[in-house]
């Protein structure tokens, strides 16, 4: 016996059940699990207070390559090395991410920014 035959709509059955069930669920126990930080699985409060000292997990948290690089600036240019390749995500000056860069294992070298102040793995470089 073939159960797609049998219950041709279970797919939609299984929608209908899932979501009778995100209904019926306690508004604080959804919002709990909708609302944490995927870092520290802390619960976000929904109404957020100013970021302070004590504090720390509302900070803006930039990712950083998931190897170690060696960066130095020669000019608008930057040498990257790396052991592995990688993609390097760089911030600008606000804090938003800029773009994320493919590295290939040995040098590399990232030029053509804008001039500007970015941030790359946590250090600034500006770029005049």
């Amino acid at each position: 016996m073939n159960p797609s035959t049998t219950f041709p709509h279970t797919g939609l059955l299984c929608t209908l059940v899932a979501v009778l069930l995100l209904t019926l669920m306690p508004a604080s126990l959804r919002a709990d699990i909708q609302q944490r930080d995927t870092l520290s699985r802390r619960a976000v409060p929904h109404s957020l207070p100013a970021p302070t000292a004590d504090l720390p997990y509302l900070r803006h948290r930039m990712m950083t390559s998931p190897a170690p690089v060696e960066i130095h600036q020669q000019g608008r240019h930057l040498c990257i090395t790396s052991r592995y390749a990688q993609l390097l995500p760089v911030y600008n000056a606000s804090g938003t991410l800029y773009s994320s860069f493919r590295l290939a294992k040995g040098t590399n070298w990232l030029s053509g920014l804008p001039r500007g102040s970015y941030f790359i793995n946590n250090r600034k470089f500006t770029i005049n």
